[in-house]
């Protein structure tokens, strides 16, 4: 039964899925051409300097008690034009407020300027016009929620391409570097390969995707079947029938591999997007009063040089979070080198020295910054302490823990509980980067290796590029060939209306 309909089968499944296929590889083949329409942006990340501590003139809780501020979040150091500025972040506000540690007042410009500043650093063009500058709270049909870092600035250019950049203040890290070209291939792309245009149903996008690859699958899989029990016949020059046949069934040879792996490995995705991705909710707010913040940074300059400080609470405690230039080599060095290299950025060669101390009487706490990861994840996940099998800090990206994530450097806090579940958390930020258990982490494994094509990871980028490029192609290709038998066949099946002899009267 199965050889005898597998070719009427194969047929109706390919009506349904012909035009999705085409959608996914023509933007599949397009997506690594993607790179050469980014702006010019000379650095990835920003590096650090110490801070001149002896530039503080007015304490932390003089300055915000002289501006009537009872009460904030966190805050940190931030260099501009040659001061320094407590950049503070004030409860349920999203807009960081900066005041200068010199004289206690509150620069209402200093916040649009400090992000114009680190968005010519980015660009590696002091001397660039800046156009615009927009606070942006919430992605948009630009600012993706792929891009994970909110609130930022938008800070738009005068150039010939309208490069603008979303850059966060509150970490110095760039969340999005585009321009018009990009911003247009993006959306061809969304459209084409990730069907935003049905993203108002919501979960039933995922479900359509699902429903649309798993056909794709099983059409591929029939494909292989006939392709095995028939064999090609010779080809008449007269027959475009036979002609499109063989030319689809040789191509469908090249292609079915990547075919199973594109479309098992798609449907696998949208099926765990099913489930929303709720990573934005989970955060560190503390609350601090201005009143309980009273220490020195001269006390803290004689006893650490100082890239920034910024506030931490641990078990009711309130600690200064003190983040110190390397003063060691350490073995992490090669690996975040390499990660680097492999992500066309710049990192330092040795991982910042963190401590945590007091503030009431600036003790250090022992291993302050791995107690606090812990502290992170079972807020988070609302499992005990005694549950967590490791805490390991996390410098490069991996399979577990994709670039896509946009943070680093995180901790991963596994516990033994739901399928060994991880939490990355950012202690400098105090927010989550994602949560993964070992379910999460095949489908991931699935993309990065079947999708992504990650398993040449060690031949290149630009090899693994020509790769997708060649496997997107050639599916297209079939899927072409594949769409004109269907044309071929429509109209052999349509009913030719016979024209009647007019009879004379």
């Amino acid at each position: 039964m199965i050889r005898k309909n597998i070719y009427k089968w194969h047929r109706m499944l390919s009506i349904i899925i012909a035009i999705p296929v085409i959608m996914w590889t023509l933007s599949g083949f397009m997506s690594p051409i993607m790179s050469s329409f980014k702006p010019k942006v000379k650095n990835q990340f920003l590096a650090s300097k110490s801070i001149d501590l002896s530039k503080v003139k007015v304490s932390l809780d003089s300055a915000l008690l002289k501006n009537r501020i009872e009460c904030i979040s966190n805050f940190r150091l931030v260099e501009l034009d040659g001061k320094i500025y407590y950049q503070i972040r004030k409860v349920a506000d999203n807009r960081l407020t900066y005041i200068d540690a010199q004289s206690a007042a509150i620069d209402s410009a200093a916040a649009e300027n400090y992000a114009m500043k680190i968005a010519k650093q980015f660009l590696g063009d002091s001397t660039a016009k800046v156009t615009g500058v927009s606070f942006i709270q919430n992605f948009d049909e630009e600012y993706l929620d792929n891009n994970r870092l909110l609130p930022v600035y938008r800070v738009d250019f005068n150039r010939y391409d309208n490069t603008r950049l979303y850059v966060d203040p509150a970490s110095d890290r760039m969340g999005l570097a585009t321009n018009d070209s990009r911003a247009a291939f993006s959306i061809f792309f969304r459209n084409f390969h990730s069907w935003q245009f049905l993203e108002k149903l919501g979960p039933f996008r995922s479900a359509v995707l699902v429903f649309l690859a798993g056909i794709s699958f099983i059409t591929a899989v029939m494909g292989i079947y006939i392709v095995c029990i028939t064999k090609s016949k010779k080809v008449n020059s007269s027959n475009s029938s036979l002609k499109y046949r063989r030319l689809h069934r040789q191509i469908g040879i090249i292609a079915s591999i990547t075919m199973l792996m594109f479309t098992f490995s798609g449907a696998y995705r949208a099926f765990v997007k099913l489930e929303p991705d709720t990573r934005q909710l989970y955060s560190i707010n503390d609350e601090f009063k201005a009143a309980h913040l009273s220490f020195s940074f001269d006390s803290i300059a004689k006893r650490y040089s100082v890239k920034n400080v910024s506030l931490a609470k641990l078990n009711g405690t309130n600690y200064l979070r003190i983040v110190s230039p390397p003063n060691a080599t350490n073995a992490e060095c090669h690996k975040k080198d390499k990660d680097a290299s492999q992500h066309h950025m710049e990192m330092k060669s040795l991982p910042d020295v963190i401590q945590y101390v007091s503030i009431t009487d600036l003790k250090e706490l022992p291993d302050g910054e791995e107690a606090f990861a812990k502290n992170m994840a079972c807020n988070f996940s609302r499992q005990s302490p005694e549950n967590i099998i490791s805490v390991t800090s996390v410098t490069a990206f991996d399979d577990d823990y994709s670039m896509m994530n946009k943070r680093l450097p995180v901790y991963k806090v596994q516990f033994n509980a739901n399928n060994n579940e991880r939490w990355y958390v950012e202690t400098s930020s105090g927010k989550l980067a994602t949560k993964v258990n070992d379910v999460d982490a095949r489908e991931r494994f699935s993309f990065s290796k079947l999708h992504m094509f990650h398993f040449s990871h060690g031949m290149g980028k630009s090899t693994r590029d020509l790769l997708l490029v060649f496997a997107a192609l050639v599916n297209l290709l079939a899927a072409l060939t594949g769409t004109v038998l269907l044309v071929i066949w429509y109209k052999k099946k349509k009913p030719k209306v016979k024209l009647q002899p007019k009879t004379i009267s």
